[in-house]
């Protein structure tokens, strides 16, 4: 069940996985974007929403946009600057993507797991 919210934040950007050769500009704006979040103590438990917003010529093209993948590499920046202490943390998870001739977006919000 969800409790009080932690934070709410949309990261605007070329989205890409692990295994998309422009991962380091994605990764900089995670970064730059969770590094302004407080972190959490590490007995917290969350709750988290994301949904990305892919742009419709990648969005049916690329196996690498599986929810695991797209989930992943934001997850362990959240670790890496200490957002989380790890995502063993997060007891509810919800991804969904959708298509856009806009710009892509991730749009986060978590909440603390009661």
């Amino acid at each position: 069940m969800r409790g009080g919210k932690l934070f709410e934040t949309s990261i605007n950007g070329h989205i890409t996985t692990r295994s998309n050769q422009k991962i380091g500009d994605w990764n900089d704006r995670l970064e730059t974007k969770f590094s302004n979040l407080s972190s959490f103590p590490p007995s917290r438990k969350i709750s988290i929403d994301a949904k990305f917003w892919i742009s419709s010529h990648r969005f049916h093209d690329s196996h690498s946009l599986d929810l695991d993948n797209l989930i992943k590499p934001v997850l362990d920046i959240m670790t890496k600057i200490n957002v989380i202490d790890d995502d063993a943390s997060i007891y509810d998870l919800n991804i969904t993507k959708f298509p856009t001739e806009g710009e892509q977006q991730l749009q986060i919000v978590a909440w603390e797991w009661l």
